[in-house]
């Protein structure tokens, strides 16, 4: 995959080509400054403010890190969903809190399916064609931040067929067994990120490394606590007194999620200190904050460890309250802090967080 170079940007914007699309904000025709998805992530790279390890999970993973930048989008999670509102706001690099390629080692098709040699290298797959997917475009009012009235229509998400089955190799010997069919769900996704020539990076690891921790910064922002944090980590925050279930109705509604929060503890109980586990909780973690606190907020738990101690502790009558928002909607306002913090870094380009939303759903 090769992106536009710097002479076709400039060339391109000093033009004012009718076939460009339809941008937002007007700072999208800056032809004289130009910036790649290299020099965006060179300088998160140097002003991240922790010691970049460079055999961590904090890579690009998809697209030509040459790519002239157009905008940039932070999410917790680059979904299709996301990847297609990027396309429409004009933006062709993106930031994500967790992989995009349903792992941690982030590999662009399942493990020995698919692509052939290239099986389980990282980066872009290799071009395919198909056509565009009939299925709804998502409203633009959930693209969040400023300037964000749709000026391009929604790009079609890409096809998914359905998975074909490999019919059984003819019979005689030294046949060689029919390949598996590629995955449809990685297939379709390379497509999308190959036709629009997106470029995918991860920032995790060392975003998280920032104290204080962004993602708790931003939660307690988003839920009006910042004015009772406790210490300066950015962890623990008193507020008034509010009951667990007022609490844990107060998150749903300010996060907005659709079926991911629960919570564990007597609903009555009154929460006037609240830790912050951001991410994934480990139960050494859990362990260490309870005493100290009313209250615990999380991101997601193995429930057969963080969950199921604090169940016991409420068993033998202790009075705390544990509230797992999940994961994904526990680390975007974290991205939206992100987008903040981004605008300082890259004036060039317009930047803005857009949401993931909620994965889940509850039943009535």
């Amino acid at each position: 995959m090769t992106g536009m170079s710097r002479r076709d940007f400039v060339a391109l914007t000093a033009a004012g080509a009718a076939g460009a699309p339809l941008l937002l904000d007007g700072a999208w025709t800056r032809a004289a400054s130009v910036v790649t998805a290299q020099e965006v992530v060179s300088r998160v790279k140097s002003h991240i403010g922790v010691d970049w390890a460079a055999d961590g999970v904090d890579t690009f993973k998809a697209g030509d890190p040459a790519t002239i930048v157009t905008g940039v989008v932070t999410t917790s999670m680059a979904t299709l969903a996301v990847l297609q509102k990027a396309v429409q706001a004009g933006a062709n690099l993106v930031i994500t809190a967790a992989p995009t390629f349903y792992s941690r080692t982030d590999l662009n098709a399942p493990a020995g399916r698919g692509f052939g040699a290239g099986a389980g290298n990282r980066g872009p797959a290799p071009p395919r064609t198909g056509g565009p997917g009939a299925a709804p475009a998502p409203s633009p009012a959930a693209i969040s931040g400023p300037g964000t009235g749709a000026s391009a229509p929604m790009p079609p998400p890409p096809t998914l067929p359905q998975p074909i089955v490999p019919p059984p190799s003819p019979p005689g010997a030294g046949t060689p067994p029919m390949p598996p069919a590629p995955d449809p769900v990685y297939a379709g996704k390379n497509d999308f990120i190959e036709k629009h020539k997106l470029v995918v990076f991860r920032l995790a690891e060392h975003w998280t490394q920032r104290k204080p921790d962004p993602r708790a910064h931003g939660l307690a922002a988003a839920m009006g606590w910042a004015k009772g944090k406790a210490g300066d980590d950015a962890l623990h925050y008193d507020v008034p007194g509010i009951t667990l279930d007022a609490l844990a109705s107060q998150l749903k509604k300010v996060l907005g999620t659709r079926g991911g929060i629960r919570a564990i503890g007597d609903r009555t109980m009154t929460v006037r200190t609240i830790g912050l586990l951001p991410g994934y909780t480990m139960i050494q973690a859990a362990i260490a904050m309870l005493p100290g606190v009313d209250a615990i907020i999380t991101g997601e738990v193995q429930e057969w460890e963080s969950a199921t101690y604090v169940q016991d502790v409420t068993f033998a009558g202790i009075r705390k309250g544990f509230i797992s928002t999940g994961r994904v909607v526990n680390e975007a306002c974290g991205m939206q802090v992100c987008a903040d913090w981004l605008k300082t870094l890259v004036p060039e380009v317009p930047v803005r967080f857009i949401s993931a939303g909620d994965p889940y759903w509850t039943p009535l």
